[in-house]
This record gives C-alpha cells, sequence and structure tokens, in this order.
C-alpha cells in the first residue's frame, strides 16, 4: 500500500502543476478584444505600408514620393513597435491585406501619374486621420491592469506625434496638388 500511495504522489504533484500553470496562464491571456485590437491596427499599419511601397514607384510628383518614402519608413517602424509590444500575447499578425485594403490598392495600382498621386495623397490623408483618432483613443484610455492593453496604450501614445506630423505634410502636399490642378 505504502509503496502504491508514493507512486500516485507524483501524479497529483504533476497535476498541481498543471493546474497552476493553466490557471495563471488564464490569467495573463489578454482579452479576445484586446488581441483583435491589435490584429486590426497591424492590418492599417500594413495597408499603408503597401500603399506607400506603391507610391514610391508610382508618384510623379517630387513631394509627393518623399511623403510616401516617409510613411513607408514611419509605419515600418510603427509596425515593428506595435510587434514589440504585443510580443507573446498571442496576436494574430495579418498576412494579407484584408478585402477593404485589397480594393484600394487594386484601385490606385491602376492609377497613374498625377492621378495616382492625388488619390495616393487622399488615401493617405484619410488612413492618417483615421489612425490618428484610434491612436487618441488609446493613449487616453486606462489598462485595467492588461499587459497587452497597457503596452499597445504605451505605443500609441509614442506613435501618435509622428502620425499627427505625418498627417500635417500629407494635408499640405495634397493642398499645394490640388492648387496645381
Amino acid at each position: 500500500m505504502r509503496g502504491s500511495h508514493n507512486a500516485t504522489l507524483p501524479w497529483v504533484g504533476i497535476f498541481t502543476v498543471v493546474l497552476g500553470f493553466g490557471v495563471a496562464a488564464a490569467q495573463g491571456v489578454p482579452r479576445a478584444d484586446e488581441q483583435d485590437f491589435v490584429s486590426r491596427l497591424a492590418m492599417s499599419n500594413m495597408a499603408a505600408i503597401q500603399l506607400a511601397h506603391l507610391a514610391t514607384g508610382k508618384a510623379q510628383d517630387a513631394d509627393v514620393q518623399k511623403l510616401a518614402k516617409s510613411a513607408l519608413d514611419g509605419r515600418l517602424k510603427a509596425q515593428k513597435q506595435l510587434a514589440d509590444a504585443a510580443s507573446g500575447a498571442g496576436v494574430r499578425w495579418p498576412t494579407k491585406l484584408d478585402e477593404k485594403y485589397r480594393q484600394v490598392h487594386e484601385r490606385l495600382s491602376k492609377l497613374s501619374n498625377e492621378n495616382f498621386d492625388r488619390e495616393f495623397m487622399k488615401v493617405t490623408i484619410e488612413q492618417d486621420r483615421d489612425f490618428e483618432r484610434t491612436l487618441v483613443a488609446r493613449a487616453n484610455e486606462g489598462s485595467n491592469g492588461a499587459p497587452l492593453a497597457a503596452n499597445v496604450n504605451q505605443w500609441a501614445a509614442k506613435t501618435l506625434p509622428d502620425i499627427q506630423a505625418h498627417l500635417k505634410e500629407a494635408e499640405q502636399v495634397s493642398g499645394r496638388l490640388a492648387k496645381a490642378e
């Protein structure tokens, strides 16, 4: 009897340890809505990166090319920092554009010359404004102690000035293009 009791104890111990890890993991798992939010941010960033990349090759206006290069560099940096902020949180990172962004990319890729420049600027300004609104909301939001939320809120606060500066520059370039029409 004594031998069988000792043989059972290691299993009880392992079960307790596994159960303990399960509870700890469950407490540390980010909420699905937080994970989804980060995934949507990553998708928006990825779309901006791909459009900026497209513009670096298609834009005719030197200021549009410069802005596209700046957007590409800025959004790549933001994407890496977002990935760092969400590291280990189980976020599903997008691997391709969703239908909405794919259609925008396809539409812009068919344009050329001044038509491309103007449309790219309109889309860029729209994306930057949407992104800015999202970042402002997140930078001012509490995290309720959730690590992913806290990291993303810090990322938003750090990224916001760059997006605002890019948006201001995009509006100036777009305004100049509109006057040239």
